[in-house]
């Protein structure tokens, strides 16, 4: 079992050698994690449950690789990533929830 998640591990950083960096322009992108309430995705979006979705930067998440941006109301949003959407969303998560706790 732990040999078959140092492989994942393996060959999640080779997929994406750069996750903490892109998962921090998307974390800036979106107004930091002070304004994440929720995360999740799907095959190719990022889902995410905002305070405020008018602070986006849709620019940066562009030039960052999004595919597109959906905003859906004032708290809703999907950044259109393709397969690296479930992994930025389990990083994205894990920080969050990090945050919450540190900042209770």
């Amino acid at each position: 079992m732990l040999k078959a998640i140092k492989r994942l591990i393996k060959a999640l950083t080779q997929v994406n050698p750069n996750l903490d960096q892109d998962v921090d322009t998307v974390i800036a992108a979106i107004g930091g994690l002070h304004n994440l309430k929720e995360t999740g995705a799907c095959a190719t979006r990022l889902r995410l449950t905002l305070k405020n979705t008018s602070i986006i930067d849709q620019k940066a998440l562009k030039n960052h690789g999004a595919h597109g941006v959906v905003i859906l109301d004032e708290h809703h949003v999907q950044i259109i990533y393709g397969v690296k959407a479930n992994i930025y969303s389990q990083e994205m998560e894990e920080r969050r929830v990090k945050y919450a706790s540190d900042n209770q």
